[in-house]
């Protein structure tokens, strides 16, 4: 029969695809993968008015209201790779090929594939049978549905490029399409970019931003490092190259590139531990806390936590953080355009806003003199210098004598050990410690080999640490600082000597001059010796008078 033998050669090339009915052995079934050489767009639309949510709807964000060319809006539309595969239902009835044509039925699991198009496909099949003069059809008939399919159905050529698919099938499509990358990532062999060593993607990362390949030991030996160190500009991708190509094709002048860091669902995608995630998330919002020159902290000395931000809100589940493509791109377009704070409060909020409240302890002090919360109508001043507590004038005067300022940011940095070319571990700026000029960091020695700065040949000088024992010579911020210092104390103990010299001018004066002084006519003189006031006089007793005799 020419059907059995057809089937068989069909079988003996699709050994695992094609399954042939055990009760009818002149059906069959075949299952044909959907994976365009273009990523196929697929825009899920809402559900219609009236009908219940399948769905629980979005967060609202900015992105909302914008909308692609179609009119549907940007956050529905995703780039899918995979798609679920397409069934093949094969049927050949007696009198095939010569006097029946082939049936065919075609459908996907989920149904995304429009039937206009399944249609199109299994009519498709009869014209081929047609044109082949009745004989043999299905693996040419096989073979054209699978060119169909990776040119994704000519989908992108219809409709602006744009699939419309139901919203309930949006879960079933990312999750196949996130599957099925998986498979053929674990598959594949990689050299890792940091140990040089070919790895199975089984035991690999790939980056979802810029698609660089590492295997996972050496990603989590790294990361878990610079997060137990503090080190959190260090979690980014590990290729010396990632992000500089992309601003160098943009054209873009930007004064200052910031490597974008890696996001809490990264890391946890790794994997690593959540309470390595968590301690990362504290680090980078406690940098960027300290980084705000804005952000107020309790005055009580045993909390000294952060009073509540909206900018900053205080993180309790790190599974529910979304953040944006690139956060410094956004706070350096904010700075162009000219924002300020202010300029985003709404009408009729006043701009200045005392209450503030720890995050920690809950305490509600006054942001501008520090004291418990006294009212919007109660006059207050900032608090001075001088008013400064004991610990936090000893920590300032610490931070004086052992730090250097960065010339960018102002961070004090303090060197363990080694030379005086110094990286700032808050900006990445190359500096001198001993002068704080920056440094080119091309050829950052060149500063101590030229004879007229102040730091010539004195590149090895506090090797071992700086001890703040004042033995040695600081220019620029820091030696201005400690200039200022000496002549305030100078000046202090020039005027403490004035002082003492006076006391003692007239404590001698006042022992050696006599003072004349006249008592009832008579010259005396008064030596300076004070002489006992004499106590008065007693009172005369009174006249006693004897009585008269009756």
């Amino acid at each position: 029969d020419e059907r059995e033998e057809e089937l068989s050669s069909i079988k003996a090339i699709y050994p695992d695809e094609l399954v042939i009915d055990s009760n009818n052995s002149f059906n069959a079934s075949i299952t044909l993968p959907v994976a365009p050489n273009t990523p196929l767009s697929i825009i899920f639309l809402p559900p219609i008015d009236g009908a219940p949510p399948t769905t629980l709807p979005n967060s609202p964000s900015k992105n909302d209201t914008q909308e692609t060319s179609n009119g549907f809006p940007k956050r529905d539309v995703h780039e899918l790779s995979y798609l679920p595969p397409l069934h093949l239902q094969i049927t050949l009835p007696e009198g095939y090929p010569s006097n029946k044509a082939p049936q065919f039925e075609l459908s996907t699991s989920p149904p995304w594939l429009p039937e206009t198009i399944l249609q199109k496909l299994q009519d498709e099949g009869l014209l081929l049978w047609e044109e082949y003069g009745h004989e043999q059809v299905l693996f040419s008939y096989i073979t054209q549905l699978q060119d169909a399919a990776e040119r994704g159905f000519d989908l992108a050529d219809s409709d602006g490029g744009i699939l419309g698919v139901s919203q309930d099938m949006k879960i079933a499509l990312l999750d196949f399409d996130i599957k099925m990358k998986r498979e053929k990532f674990e598959h594949e062999t990689f050299d890792c970019g940091i140990c040089l060593e070919p790895k199975k993607g089984s035991a690999c990362f790939r980056l979802p931003r810029c698609s660089h390949v590492f295997c996972v030991s050496c990603l989590q030996d790294f990361y878990v490092n610079c997060i137990t160190e503090g080190d959190v500009n260090g979690v980014k991708c590990l290729s010396p190259g990632c992000g500089k190509e992309n601003i160098k094709n943009s054209g873009q002048a930007r004064k200052k590139k910031s490597e974008r860091l890696l996001t809490p669902n990264e890391l946890l995608q790794i994997p690593m531990e959540k309470a390595m995630v968590q301690r990362y998330v504290a680090l980078k919002r406690k940098k960027k806390l300290e980084s705000d020159k804005s952000t107020i902290y309790c005055p009580r000395t045993w909390c000294q936590g952060a009073a509540r931000s909206n900018k900053y809100p205080k993180i309790t589940d790190i599974t529910q953080i979304v953040e944006s493509d690139d956060e410094d791109e956004e706070d350096e377009t904010t700075a162009e355009v000219g924002e300020t704070p202010e300029d985003s409060k709404p009408k009729g909020t006043p701009h200045t806003d005392r209450l503030a409240i720890c995050e920690d302890c809950n305490y509600a002090f006054c942001r501008v003199c520090h004291a418990g919360w006294h009212g919007e109508f109660v006059r207050c001043w900032p608090r001075d210098a001088s008013e400064l507590t004991q610990e936090e004038q000893a920590s300032l005067n610490y931070i004086l004598a052992h730090t250097s300022p960065c010339p960018t940011c102002s961070v004090p940095c303090q060197k363990t050990h080694g030379c005086n070319h110094m990286s700032c571990f808050q900006c990445k700026t190359h500096f001198c410690y001993l002068c704080s000029s920056w440094l080119n960091p091309n050829n950052p020695y060149e500063h101590f080999n030229q004879p007229e700065k102040p730091c010539y040949m004195r590149l090895w000088e506090l090797e071992e640490g700086d001890d703040g024992n004042g033995e040695v010579h600081f220019d620029g911020i820091r030696g201005a600082e400690a200039a200022a210092q000496r002549a305030a104390r100078a000046a202090a103990e020039a005027q403490m000597e004035e002082i003492e010299a006076a006391e003692r001018e007239q404590a001698q004066a006042g022992a050696n001059e006599p003072i004349a002084i006249i008592l009832n006519g008579v010259e005396e003189i008064d030596l300076g010796v004070e002489e006992p006031v004499p106590p008065p006089a007693p009172e005369p007793p009174a006249a006693v008078h004897p009585a008269a005799a009756p």
